[in-house]
């Protein structure tokens, strides 16, 4: 009797990947993360860690034995992370990363399994893409610094515009969609201001800032973001804080300042503010994300250094969605996400 050998190739492959696909027995407790905590015992936890994202494999449900059978994606250089810089939630909860080691935007679709590349072929490719902005209509915008433009996407990766013409930026950052959507805010780091476009033309409407320490001034910004009041907090990086703005580019007050106490910095990296308000900020020194309430009264800090879960080597980018956060582990290749637990009472 022959045998189809190919025919019996693809009947191994097919048990071997429903094998794959049946609920794993290996783990000693159903989740691996229930007992990373924040803060620590004997205090009440309020904050707790959910998954760790670093890859194609951590969504998607293809079997790796399959895929090891099967052989590798022509894609696969982009199967996992390799230098996360920024992260942020659109509206279905997908988590968009941008990686200029990449010199891509990945976006993780746990929902539906989903792992996606963006900014990768077409006439207009990202070659370091930085700080990530979202318009209220979906648009994810992308500070590429090498590019000096700020390109926009649409809520499927679909290229749409770039701002910033020749001489316009010197090295866009970071990017931010004020909660009108009428305007876009970009960290021009090198150039120690905050640069305006119209967000529809693409039309510089303004800027401000000048290097120093002074209120106002900046020594190399790094990030922005809004609040739901349309105050615009700045990333100061080398003075080591975070000003406050309002949409004209008016000072308005300082968070934080250069030491090692509480509420302090070091090297800030990143800026977020939750739908109740918190106000989060990244150090890549303390390699710890600081959570102030609506008064930035320092309610908690979550993370140190190291490579174990709930550790960050150079804490980054943070993205905020309801109930939960996320915080790029720059040279650990992952994305970190946590959860706000209900607390005594609730």
């Amino acid at each position: 009797m022959r045998v189809n050998m190919k025919a019996c190739f693809l009947l191994w492959v097919a048990v071997l990947s429903a094998c794959a696909s049946a609920p794993k027995q290996a783990k000693t407790e159903a989740d691996p993360y229930a007992r990373y905590v924040w803060p620590p015992p004997p205090d009440e936890a309020k904050i707790r860690l959910v998954t760790i994202l670093s890859g194609r494999a951590d969504v998607e449900a293809e079997s790796k034995w399959k895929r090891a059978l099967i052989g590798a994606s022509p894609h696969a250089v982009f199967d996992f992370l390799r230098k996360p810089f920024a992260a942020l939630f659109d509206a279905q909860g997908r988590l968009w990363v941008s990686d200029p080691g990449l010199h891509a935007l990945v976006r993780f679709d746990q929902q539906n399994r989903r792992y996606d590349v963006f900014g990768t072929t077409g006439s207009l490719r990202l070659k370091t893409p930085l700080g990530l902005g979202l318009g209220p209509d979906g648009t994810v915008y992308v500070a590429d610094a090498d590019l000096k433009r700020v390109l926009a996407y649409g809520p499927e990766g679909e290229l749409k515009t770039a701002y910033g013409k020749p001489g316009e930026l010197e090295n866009p950052t970071d990017a931010a969609v004020s909660p009108d959507g009428k305007k876009l805010y970009v960290t021009d780091s090198k150039a120690h201001r905050v640069v305006i476009f119209e967000a529809a033309t693409g039309k510089v409407v303004g800027s401000f800032g000048e290097r120093g320490s002074g209120e106002g001034q900046f020594s190399f910004p790094s990030a922005l973001c809004f609040d739901a009041e349309g105050h615009l907090f700045v990333v100061d990086q080398i003075n080591a804080r975070v000003q406050v703005f309002d949409s004209d580019g008016t000072f308005l007050q300082v968070i934080g300042g250069l030491g090692v106490g509480f509420g302090n910095f070091v090297r800030p990296k990143d800026v977020a503010v939750d739908n109740q308000g918190r106000l989060y900020v990244s150090d890549a020194a303390f390699n710890n994300v600081q959570i102030f309430d609506r008064e930035l009264r320092l309610l908690t800090f979550v993370g140190e250094t190291g490579e174990q879960p709930g550790q960050f080597r150079i804490a980054s980018g943070i993205a905020v969605r309801p109930g939960e956060f996320a915080v790029v582990d720059q040279l650990g290749r992952r994305v970190q996400l946590f959860r706000y637990l209900p607390t005594t009472g609730e």
